[in-house]
């Protein structure tokens, strides 16, 4: 009777190592994603025409819950719907770059909720090398330029705060979860609030372990649903904007020579995409449909997002 005991227990303890081996923990992930209106393949290059950003996440805990440091870095283009600007009337959104440096923290709380926090250091104008960089990638590949850059928001630096609440509302087994989300955001460059809600359909880890929420990263070893997550979302979304440096300029030091505008109070936005992620990766492409940004801007504006995700130890 001992000897059949032991034999199982061996049996276990190896079936044990084997499954640790086959999930091993990644502590780190980098993240790519590249967010442009050439991605839906159509002739539209306009409005927040390239955004490009890269991140660091680093799997932590705080008082046995889990955490996930996150340090980023991007730019985000923004011209006209006309091209070939002849004058500032030819400006229905102005011509602007927005690099910035970002810290934030995701605390995932009981319920399966998520609380994160930021803080973001940015500069709009010239000084964010949006010409620069859309200059350089348009004769690359053959595009037109567009030609109001000296008509572009003035350089500004400006803080930010921000603030993430995204409680899991509903959850059917493991294929299908509504998670509503609030962010809102204060200070220079940005202040805004809004109101939205993920409705996921497909196979799911839980929020804290989820690729939804870029928190597959763990400090140590968590049992997982399964050994991949492969998904498709849907989250509209209702904003409120109160200042947007962009458009506007930056809030204490506008300059001269910009053409400026004032920012759409209300918007509507909506953002349907597909998930996949399995070990050390993840791929995540998503379609962007956002309102009117500016009381000038003529049309919406749409644009597809494309992001890779690789985890290490």
């Amino acid at each position: 009777m001992l000897k059949r005991l032991l034999t199982v227990l061996l049996i276990c303890s190896s079936l044990a190592a084997r499954a640790q081996e086959q999930t091993p923990v990644f502590t780190h992930e980098l993240s790519f994603t590249n967010e442009n209106d050439a991605y839906l393949l159509g002739k539209h290059d306009a409005y927040y025409t390239n955004g490009v950003f890269m991140r660091l996440s680093i799997a932590g805990s705080h008082r046995l819950r889990k955490t996930v440091h996150s340090y980023e870095a991007g730019q985000m283009i923004f011209t006209p719907l006309i091209r070939k600007t002849q004058s500032p009337a030819d400006i229905d959104r102005p011509y602007c770059g927005f690099l910035f440096g970002r810290y934030s923290r995701s605390v995932f709380i009981p319920g399966d909720g998520i609380l994160q926090y930021s803080g973001t250091l940015g500069v709009v104008g010239a000084a964010s090398l949006g010409e620069n960089l859309q200059e350089t990638y348009h004769s690359l590949l053959g595009y037109g330029q567009f030609d109001g850059w000296k008509y572009q928001v003035q350089n500004a630096v400006g803080l930010d705060a921000g603030f993430l609440y995204a409680p899991l509302a509903w959850e059917d087994s493991t294929w299908a979860k509504l998670v509503p989300a609030l962010q809102l955001s204060l200070g220079m460059n940005y202040t805004y609030a809004k109101l939205g809600a993920y409705f996921c359909v497909g196979a799911m880890e839980k929020n804290s372990n989820s690729a939804l929420w870029n928190a597959r990263v763990q400090s140590g070893a968590e049992p997982l649903r399964r050994h991949s997550e492969l998904f498709i979302f849907w989250y509209p979304e209702m904003e409120y904007q109160v200042y947007n440096a962009t458009v506007q300029g930056g809030l204490f030091s506008k300059g001269s020579g910009a053409v400026l505008t004032a920012p759409v109070r209300w918007m509507f936005n909506n953002y349907l995409g597909i998930c996949y992620a399995e070990g050390r990766s993840t791929l995540k492409f998503s379609i962007v449909f956002q309102d009117r940004e500016t009381v000038t801007q003529k049309t919406i504006q749409q644009y597809g997002s494309l992001q890779f995700n690789y985890r290490f130890r």
